[in-house]
């Protein structure tokens, strides 16, 4: 389980797209029902291409692809082939692949400085349709936790804003403004460096991204900013020796598109 950075893509002015430049801040839009989608680019023969150039040299570790249907594609740094990224416990060895069959893609590598990301999409999961993203995250780990919890004690669900009006004749209509993601994370027996982490994250008062099971193959998407919300609970001891760790709650909620 994994706290990350808030998404360093956060303006157009950071894009390039050499096809539909309209669409290309869905990239960084969290809403589901946008996405990123090339234009006169429905040829298995031609590559899309998305960079993102930052203002000052940029700490990334984590990329995540949610909702894309590229098959070939590969991801480079600094503007050069040549800097390929090697991804940590993935199905290959770096951020290249022939024959992708996932909609979600979450990669971890060891922390790169870098100036650019450039994202070659060749080829479509079905054959010479346009290429599309939904969300390009680009990141760096804050925090990761040192225990997974059991499955009583995480508890992910997606909670709806809805508008329900009662009927005359006693029927029910439900307008549903936006679905939004919460967790509530309960943990016992953490040290002292883990609680410290947390406390960190805690104070920080900035959004960060929450992944608790990113992988590079069948993975669901779940990812989302997020608030801590509520106490910091994590100076109870969890026994009575005080050696034991500390327990506590973590509460985080999604915040606005």
């Amino acid at each position: 389980m994994e706290f990350i950075k808030a998404n360093y893509l956060n303006t157009t002015t950071q894009l390039s797209v050499n096809s539909n430049t309209g669409t290309a801040l869905n990239l960084f839009n969290r809403d589901p029902l946008y996405q990123y989608y090339s234009d006169q680019f429905a040829n298995d023969n031609t590559t899309s291409v998305i960079s993102i150039t930052f203002d000052n040299t940029t700490s990334v570790s984590r990329i995540a692809l949610i909702d894309t249907n590229f098959k070939e594609f590969s991801i480079f740094y600094n503007g050069s082939t040549s800097n390929s990224i090697s991804i940590l416990n993935s199905d290959t060895t770096t951020i290249s692949y022939l024959n992708n069959s996932d909609q979600n893609k979450y990669f971890r590598f060891n922390t790169l400085q870098v100036t650019s990301i450039t994202i070659n999409a060749k080829s479509t999961q079905t054959a010479n349709q346009e290429k599309l993203l939904g969300l390009l995250l680009l990141s760096d780990l804050q925090v990761s936790l040192n225990k997974i919890p059991n499955a009583q004690n995480y508890k992910p669900k997606i909670v709806p804003k809805q508008v329900v009006h009662r009927l005359s004749d006693g029927g029910t209509r439900i307008n549903t403004v936006r679905r939004k993601k919460e967790s509530v994370i309960n943990l016992d027996y953490i040290d002292t460096d883990q609680r410290n982490d947390l406390y960190d994250l805690y104070v920080s008062n900035t959004e960060f991204n929450f992944c608790p099971f990113g992988t590079t193959t069948s993975w669901d998407g779940f990812l989302f900013e997020a608030v801590w919300d509520g106490s910091f609970d994590f100076y109870e001891y969890s026994d009575n020796a005080a050696s034991s760790g500390f327990s506590g709650k973590i509460s985080i909620k999604e915040t606005p598109v």
